[in-house]
């Protein structure tokens, strides 16, 4: 699963989306959700909890959350603090993680998460809430068909 969340400004007006695929990269179901407003990493934090909602419901036994966002997969990996102000929805996750089936968040380059940037961005044309997507929308098809193939994209790192 790719999950990733936007905020036009920071605070500003957010979106999640975020994608089930199976072990073949092959669509399953997906989901958009206007937000409102709210800070970047939170958006990035509800795309996860939906995210997980998402799989659970369609009974998926193992999945891999893939988030772009460095802060928020170190929040499942090395913790926070209670007294942080995303605790909750971390806590949130923490629930769905905690059930019985194995999950496991990991921190992917913004390149490997185009699908879940493109459903997040997406959102923002739709009315607030949460939006279940059944199939993919028409206009992702190259960047699922590329994500299939293994397309690759250059990145800079500064050394």
């Amino acid at each position: 699963m790719n999950t990733d969340g936007a905020s036009r400004g920071n605070p500003g007006l957010a979106s999640a989306g975020g994608v089930l695929r199976d072990e073949n990269g092959m669509w399953i179901c997906g989901f958009a959700l206007k937000l409102g407003i709210c800070s970047a990493p939170l958006a990035e934090l509800w795309g996860i909890y939906y995210g997980l909602w998402t799989a659970w419901e369609r009974r998926v036994p193992r999945v891999v959350v893939e988030v772009d966002s460095e802060l928020v997969a170190g929040f499942f990996n090395t913790g926070i603090s209670d007294a942080h102000p995303l605790s909750f929805l971390v806590r949130l996750c923490y629930g769905f993680i905690s059930r019985d089936w194995l999950v496991r968040v990991t921190h992917v380059y913004r390149e490997a998460n185009r699908v879940a940037d493109w459903l997040a961005n997406y959102a923002f044309s739709l009315q607030l809430g949460f939006s279940f997507l059944p199939s993919a929308p028409t206009d992702l098809s190259v960047l699922l068909l590329e994500d299939v193939d293994g397309s690759s994209r250059a990145r800079f790192v500064r050394c």
